[in-house]
Order: structure tokens, then sequence, then C-alpha cells
């Protein structure tokens, strides 16, 4: 009986000797001398903080009590709940070597705090790192930018266990090695000189971005660098630069500072897309909605003192994402940009905020991407974004000063060639004028002669008549003959010289009657000169054709019309020009609308008078003045109605062609 007792005794603790063998994960990292260090993600075993200390989160290990499965783990924790780490450590080197040191480096993006802890087989505890971004800035915690603990020593063939504890922020990964102290500087030292080449170029970049926008005087370009210059801002941020240099006694500020820069990028990003549809899009009651999208986002910064993290930061990354969604609809939109480049910014424009999106996605997820470290993710997608903008839109603005240049220089040379024509008709109308003035001249002193000569030739005839009164018949006859050619020639003469004078004054009366025509051959013309013009400055240039008739000189009243489209044009930064007639009795009043800066009433006052301009105008203050002028010498009303900001509507008021004749009429 003893002996069955012995035999089932013997079985049963073989049984549980088994039983604790598989539970127990003896499975130890072998420590060696590779440069390229030891990736613990693999090997770590994982279970959530409970308020164990590390000789107990040891003794939980060797009883089976973690998982492998850190994803299993990290879906049982709540945010911003602690993770416990377990790994038995091995120095695999022979006994005869000196003992071996070793790091733990973290490349654990957004992580919050970190303690790591070697406890030895005697039971022996030791903290090699306690780093929490919630306190005080310690350097002692980083080697260059790389968070890293201090060494740890163990003897040729001794065994450790290294128990870390992790608080995850952003994404909840393990990306932890083991390295030895020349590999740990050599790549603190690389990932140093990356990061420095990183924001010295993007700054270089953005700087000479700042300065072409503000060269060009854009608006959007300058509110495009402000975005791109707050999302570095807020890159340096997730590299924790201003924690480190600005406030290292102020780690409460750290977190709120954050979620301040995300909506100062998010406001300005609904700013930007706002502007950019004023300015290269029709759809201005859409950036409206952005300017208020932009307001209400800035007034969000005060609840991140009131608001806790785990509410503030899903919202923010709600808007962040809204804010990608807008400037893709918004490149979409701009119809200034055409062909290639329109094709090239939206490409541009889809990749990068893809890949933004994608980076939302993974912090509301709070999780990694095997083999990827998530802040260069984030640095190339930015730099992409950076580059796509600041190429797209200079490229974009160059182009169309460039074609603004070339439809400025064909508009010159057309000017050109017609003040060439009108020179040349003009000298022509001057070399006639002086010919017929010759000519008249000479009419006139051949009229005065043969006025003259008519008494004496009378005088003459009467006398030759009285002393040949005793010649022969035939004598007499010739001499009458010779009297009467001489009278005729000299009062036929006198008659081409009347009959010139008078088919002048008709044909002078012929021109003062102008032929009726439709306005909307002036305005049909206007259109032409100035269309183009309006669709390079993202200008709606309408004109309202009209079939009234009017009798006015057409050259007067193009050049009237001309004027006032081309100052609307000039002057109206945004919004559109509106040109048409309405009927108004017996006139045709034609108004031409716009929605620029307007006229004080000191330029309302003066506009008529010469050498008059407004306060910010370039010209020479002529062109309302000569608008006026001919108004007045044609029978015309020009008349302005404005207020400052608010655009102005010129009306000229002309009488349509039957009653202009009836007025005519009256007058003579």
């Amino acid at each position: 009986m003893k002996a069955v007792i012995t035999y089932l005794l013997v079985c049963l603790s073989l049984v549980f000797q088994t039983m604790a063998a598989d539970a127990q994960p003896e499975a130890s990292l072998r420590l060696n001398s590779d440069p390229a260090g030891l990736s613990l993600d693999e090997v770590m075993s994982f279970a959530p903080d409970q308020g164990e200390s590390p000789q107990q989160i040891v003794e939980a290990y060797l009883s089976g009590g973690l998982s492998n499965d850190f994803e299993t783990v990290g879906a049982e924790v709540v945010p911003y709940q602690a993770i416990w780490g377990v790994v038995l450590l091995e120095n695999s080197a022979d006994s005869a070597e000196e003992p071996m040191s070793w790091h733990l480096a973290s490349d654990i993006y957004g992580l919050i705090s970190l303690d790591v802890f070697l406890v030895r087989r005697n039971g022996g505890v030791e903290q090699l790192l306690a780093h929490d971004s919630r306190t005080l800035f310690d350097p002692n915690d980083f080697i260059f930018t790389r968070l890293a603990s201090a060494p740890l020593s163990l003897m040729p063939g001794e065994q450790a266990h290294l128990a870390v504890k992790m608080v995850h922020g952003a994404m909840e990964e393990v990306r932890l090695n083991l390295e030895q102290p020349e590999t740990l500087q050599g790549r603190g030292a690389a990932a140093t000189m990356r990061l420095t080449a990183f924001y010295a170029f993007l700054g270089s970049c953005l700087l000479f971005f700042f300065a072409f926008s503000i060269a060009l005087r854009s608006d959007v370009e300058f509110a495009y660098a402000v975005l791109l210059l707050l999302g570095l801002g807020f890159v340096a941020y997730l590299d924790n630069f201003p924690f480190r240099w600005l406030y290292p006694n102020r780690p409460e500020l750290h977190l709120p500072l954050g979620l301040i820069t995300l909506l100062s990028v998010i406001a300005q990003g609904f700013l930007a897309a706002g502007l950019s549809l004023r300015r290269y899009s029709s759809r201005e009651n859409i950036g409206k909605w952005l300017y208020g999208a932009a307001l209400c986002s800035m007034l969000l910064t005060p609840f991140v003192f009131v608001l806790t993290p785990e509410i503030m930061a899903p919202l923010t990354y709600g808007l962040f994402a809204l804010m990608l969604a807008t400037q893709i609809y918004s490149v979409f939109q701009w119809e200034a940009y055409d062909g290639a480049r329109r094709r090239v910014v939206r490409w541009v424009t889809l990749v990068t905020v893809i890949g933004l999106s994608a980076i939302v996605a993974l912090a509301l997820a709070r999780t990694g991407i095997d083999g990827m470290s998530i802040p260069w993710l984030i640095k190339g997608v930015y730099a992409t974004l950076a580059f796509g903008v600041m190429a797209g839109l200079s490229t974009g603005v160059i182009e169309m000063r460039r074609e603004h240049a070339e439809a400025q220089a064909r508009e010159l040379e057309a000017v050109r060639k017609e003040a060439t024509a009108t020179r040349d008709l003009l000298k022509a109308e001057q070399d006639y004028a002086r010919v017929r003035e010759v000519a008249d001249s000479r009419q006139l002193q051949l009229a005065s002669l043969s006025h003259d000569i008519k008494q004496p030739l009378t005088a003459l005839r009467m006398t030759v008549e009285s002393m040949t009164r005793d010649d022969p018949a035939a004598t007499k006859e010739r001499l009458q003959e010779a009297f009467d050619y001489i009278e005729d020639l000299t009062l036929g003469h006198l008659e081409d010289v009347r009959s010139d004078v008078q088919g002048q004054e008709a044909h002078n009366d012929d021109e003062d009657q102008t032929a009726p025509y439709t306005l909307s051959l002036i305005l049909d013309t206007v259109g032409q000169m100035f269309g183009e013009e309006a669709k390079v400055k993202g200008l709606e240039l309408r004109l309202v054709t009209s079939s009234a008739s009017v009798a006015v000189q057409p050259l007067a009243l193009m050049r009237i019309v001309s004027n006032l489209v081309s100052n609307a044009v000039k002057y109206t930064p945004h919004g559109k020009v509106l040109v048409g007639v309405r009927r108004k009795g017996g006139n045709a009043m034609l108004q031409v609308l716009d929605t620029g800066p307007g006229m004080s009433e000191g330029d309302l006052a003066r506009f008529r008078q010469a050498w008059q301009s407004g306060e910010d105008s370039e010209g020479h203050g002529l062109g309302l003045a000569i608008c006026a002028a001919l108004a007045d010498q044609n029978g015309l009303s020009l008349d302005v109605e404005c207020k400052a900001g608010q655009g102005s509507v010129f009306s000229l008021t002309i009488p349509v062609a039957g009653v202009a004749a009836q007025q005519l009429a009256a007058k003579a």
C-alpha cells in the first residue's frame, strides 16, 4: 500500500513539474555583440498594469500569466493605462570574457512614460530608466534624440529579467531594442543628422516660399505658406522639440500646446481653402462657410484647458480630417488652373491628403504599422504636401503671370497698332486740311480777282464799244465775242467756287447726322478687348447685349465705355464686372457695375476733374475726366453711385435713335 501511494505521489509530482515547465516561459533572449542590436518586439510577454511591482510582474511571467500577443493586451487596456513587458535575458559570452553592457532604446512614437527594470535571479532590482513626459524634462533620458536607458550589465552566462512598463500616447506599439553603447551612439547621431537636414531643408524652402508670396502680393500663397509653417511647427512638436527647448520645466503645457498647435493648423487650412476658392473659383459662398469653420476651430482652443484629452484629441483629429477634405474639394474647384497644372496639383494634393488621413486613422485607432517609422511617415507625407503645394502654387502663379503678361502684351500691341493707325489717319487728315486750306485760299484769291476784274472789264467793254462805233460790223462782232468769252470765264469760276462752298457745307451737315447702330456692337467689342484680362485676374466679366439703337458718334461712345470697363477690371481684385443696358423712358441707360473697392466721397466729388486720381489709384486721373467730357460734348449724361468697399455703378444715359432725331429736329 505504501508503495502504491509512493508511486502515485511520484507520478503526480512529475505531472505538476511538467505543467510548471510548460507554463514557465524560461526561453531566454541570448545577448551577443551583434552591432545591429536585438529587437524585443517578438520575444516579450505582456500584461496590463494592475499596480504590480517589478518582482510581482516577473513572478506572473514565470507562472505563465502574461501573453505573447501585444495587440490582444492593448485591446484590453483603456487609453493611457500602462502595459508591462517582460523578457528573460542571458549573456551568451564565454565565461572568460568581460561583462557586457547594453542599453534599452525606444522608438515608440508618442510614448508618455517608460520605466525599465532589471530583476536579477537573486531578487535584486535595478531601475535603469524612469521617463515620464508629464514630469520635468531630463536630458539624461536621451541619447541625442532617442529615448534610452542606463546601461545594463550581465556577467557571462548570467540571466536576468528585463521588465518594462509603458504608457502609450498616440500609438500603441512595441519598438524596443537592446543596443550596445557604440551602436546606440551611432544611431542617435544619424537620427539627429537626419532631423537636422529635414528641418533645415524644409525651413529654407518655406522661407523662399514666404518671400515669393510676398513679392507677388498673393494672399492665397501667403496663407498656404503660413499653413505649411504651422504644420512644420506641429511636426517639431511631435519630435518633442518645444518640450526640450522651450518649457522643459513646465510639462503640464506639453499636451495643451500640441492640441492648440493642431487647431491652429486646422483653422489656417480652412482659411487658406476659403481664400483659394475666392481667388481661383467662382464658389465664393462656400468660401464664407470655410471662414466660419476657421473661426470655430480657433474658438475651440480655450476648451483644451477644460475638456480631457480623451475628448479633445478625437475631436481635433476629426476636424483635421474635415480640413483635409475641404483642401481636396477646393483644389478640384480651382478654375484658373487648367491642363497639366490642374492634373499635377490635384494628384499631389490627393495623394498627400490620403497619406495624412491614414495617419489620422492610425492615431484614432492607436496603432502603428509593422516595419514603418510613424514619425518619418508623418515627415514624408508633410514634405510631399509641402513640395506639392509650393511647387504647384508657385508654378501656377508664374504661369498665370506669364499668361497675364502675354495678354497685356497682345493688348498693348493692338493698342499700339490702333495708335499708329490713328496717328497716320490724323496726319493724313492734317495734310488734307492743310491742302484744302491752301486750295480754299487759292479759290478765294481767284474769286476775289475774278470779282475785282468784273467791274473794270465792264467799263473796258463799254469804252471799246464806244471807240469802235464806226468800225466795220465784222470787227465789232469779233470784239463782242472776245469780251463775252472773258466774262463767261470770270463769272463761271465764281459760280464754281460758290458751288464748292455750298457742297462742303452740305457734306458737313451730313457728317453731323450719324447713322443709327445698335449698342451690341459697342458691347461685343469691349468684351473682346477685356475678356482675357478679366479671366487672367480670376474675374467674371459678363456683358448683356442690347438691341437698342443710338445715333451717338461711335468713336466717342466706344472711348467712354472702354474707359469705364478698363477701370472696373483694373481695380476689382475679385468678384465680377457686369455691363448691361436698360431702357428708361426714351433713353438707353448703359451701366457698368463692379465689386471693387469703390470710391470715397472726395473721389466722387472730383472724378470729372482732370489730373485728380484717387488715393489708391495708380493712374493719372484722366480716364473718368475724359469720359465726362466726351459725354457732355455728345449730349450724354454720366453718373456714378458707389460706397467705399462695396463696388461702383457707372450709368451712361444715351438717347435712343428715334428720340435723338426728334430732339435734333426740335432744336432746329
